[in-house]
């Protein structure tokens, strides 16, 4: 797991679009609030040598929805998932979408129970055996 201080968030040092916030009953004791979007992109990295060999992994996003979100709205996102040497796995994903507008080809977020919601962006295979790089990019460019 990786934590929000460990992403790389465009625009994220800016307050007009992103703020941190202490979070009661987490595993991390900081997260980072979207204030306001016009540019969406959060990028992660870790080093596959921190990650268990031989094993299947799956990357998701896990977040908090405010009761009035904007501009996400059966919006599709793109989702990046690369292990640097077997290439991308790139998927259109949903943070927030309702009824109807919900099809079957796509990743929509999945409630914990807890007040957070889960998002599958990809799954990987990790061999093992030499330190590459996993990066996952999550991103809208069309922004409102």
């Amino acid at each position: 797991m990786l934590p929000a201080r460990d992403l790389t968030i465009t625009w994220g040092d800016t307050p007009h679009y992103w703020r941190s916030n202490s979070i009661q009953d987490s595993r991390f004791p900081e997260g980072a609030a979207l204030l306001n979007v016009c540019w969406f992109e959060i990028n992660g990295r870790i080093s596959t040598c921190k990650l268990s060999s031989m094993t299947n992994y799956k990357a998701y996003l896990v977040f908090m929805l405010a009761a009035r979100v904007f501009g996400f709205r059966n919006e599709p996102i793109e989702a990046i998932v690369r292990l640097s040497r077997t290439g991308d796995l790139q998927q259109t994903i949903f943070l927030h979408a309702e009824g109807e507008d919900v099809q079957n080809d796509y990743q929509y977020p999945i409630e914990k129970g807890d007040g957070w919601l889960k998002l599958e962006l990809g799954e990987f295979f990790n061999e093992g055996g030499e330190d590459g790089k996993l990066e996952i990019q999550i991103f809208r460019f069309n922004g409102h």
